[in-house]
Parts: C-alpha cells; sequence; structure tokens
C-alpha cells in the first residue's frame, strides 16, 4: 500500500434492483417502513436491515418465528465475510458471499 494510494479488499452490491429482483419478499420486509430513504439497499445492507426488523420492528410471531434462526445464520455469514475482506482474504470473501446468497434465498422461501 502507497502513502497516498489506498488498497482496499471489499464487497458492495453493483445494481440495487437486483437484491429486490432476487429476494422480494425479504426486501418488502426489511424496508417496508423505511426512515433512512438515502440508505443503499444492498446485500449487506439487507441482512442488517432483517437482523433489526427481526430485533425492533414489530413483526407478527409468525413472521419472526419462521426467520429468526435463518437471519441469525445470514448475520453470522455476513460478518464472516466482513472479517475476510479485513484480513484480506477475497478467496474466503468470495466463497461466503455465494453461501449469503443462498442464505438469503432460502430465507426468502420462508417468509410467510
Amino acid at each position: 500500500m502507497g502513502k497516498i494510494l489506498q488498497i482496499r479488499v471489499s464487497a458492495w452490491t453493483y445494481r440495487e434492483e437486483d437484491v429486490e429482483e432476487a429476494w422480494p419478499a425479504l426486501v418488502r420486509l426489511a424496508w417496508e417502513h423505511e426512515t433512512y430513504l438515502e440508505e443503499k439497499h444492498g446485500v449487506l445492507e439487507l441482512v442488517s436491515a432483517l437482523s433489526n426488523g427481526l430485533l425492533f420492528e414489530n413483526w407478527p410471531e409468525k413472521t419472526a418465528s419462521a426467520l429468526r434462526a435463518g437471519i441469525a445464520t445470514a448475520v453470522s455469514i455476513k460478518n464472516q465475510l466482513e472479517t475476510a475482506l479485513s484480513d484480506w482474504e477475497p478467496r474466503e470473501a468470495n466463497k461466503l458471499s455465494d453461501a449469503l446468497e443462498d442464505a438469503l434465498t432460502a430465507l426468502n422461501q420462508l417468509v410467510p
């Protein structure tokens, strides 16, 4: 890394529209009562919004129960992904990004 030029290993969602197309039920649930209109709507943000929704939104118990374990899994994978990125492990981060997307796909199917 240079003195002026920073080198980063990061992950971001290129097209936020793809998130809504891939996981429409989760997007509706996560951002149903959106208060931060300028917030990004990427994959990582979706996981955070779902976690916050589970903790702070008034979701029906049926919904919360159906999604609780899957959201915990997604949050865990997201945390591992962020750790891999901060440790400069792009191969591991790539594997975890696939796992996170798979977890979200499975979770999307569980939304009542």
